[in-house]
């Protein structure tokens, strides 16, 4: 038998995952001739209750300037996958546990699209077309949380 040692003291180790919205931005960004560097990549995933004092005072000073021309970026995403609002919150809801600075972009394009409907739904002549984005069945399963 295998002696284990004692973790009770230690943090849980945080596995930190590429999402849809960061694969999508960098497939995006590579097209265009810019791609995403790996440490920066890893950074829009992290979940903002992990900040370091480091991470934080990046995020303020670097990340929330760019944070219009991410969204901007997410935007022609957004149309080029001809996906509908309830696929993207879907995966916005399942997709993380917690708050991260791509979600915090994904959920900016969310919300302007659901403006721009409003504006479509007073507008009857605009064209809409929309593509439901599919979720994959391992994502029925699971409950959004917080950290």
């Amino acid at each position: 038998m295998q002696d284990f040692e004692d973790r009770s003291n230690t943090p849980p180790k945080l596995d930190i995952r590429t999402s849809f919205f960061t694969r999508k931005l960098s497939n995006k960004l590579d097209q265009q001739g810019s791609p995403i560097p790996p440490p920066i990549m890893l950074f829009l995933d992290t979940p903002l209750c992990t900040f370091n004092d480091e991470q934080r005072e990046y995020f303020d000073q670097k990340f929330c300037p760019l944070i219009p021309n991410i969204i901007s970026i997410l935007e022609e995403v957004f149309n080029d996958l001809g996906a509908d609002r309830e696929g993207w919150d879907d995966l916005l809801t399942y997709g993380a546990k917690s708050e991260t600075p791509i979600k915090i972009c994904a959920r900016a394009v969310s919300t302007k699209k659901a403006k721009e409907a409003k504006t479509n739904v007073l507008n009857p002549d605009a064209e809409q077309q929309t593509k439901k984005i599919q979720l994959p069945p391992q994502y029925d399963r699971l409950n959004p949380s917080m950290c």
